[in-house]
């Protein structure tokens, strides 16, 4: 079992919670789940590093220009 990394504790729970909110919405999971819990399934697949966090990506405005809004790539949303 291969186990990611995650820099602290609040990314982790982070991660964690958005995954649990895509179960409970009806995702599949992607491990075999020891338990029936969407937590404890969540927290699985992080561990072993099969949720990846999407980062919200800045863009630096241009003078006379409006903001613009990264479009986002594929993972769990982590704000």
């Amino acid at each position: 079992m291969e186990t990611q990394s995650v820099e602290n504790k609040f990314k982790f729970i982070s991660i964690a919670a958005a995954r649990c909110q895509q179960l409970q919405r009806g995702a599949r999971p992607r491990v075999e789940p020891r338990s029936r819990k969407p937590t404890t399934v969540a927290q699985d697949e992080v561990r072993q590093g099969l949720v990846v966090a999407r980062e919200p990506e800045v863009v630096e405005p241009v003078l006379g220009q409006e903001p613009e809004m990264a479009v986002p790539s594929e993972g769990v949303d982590v704000e």
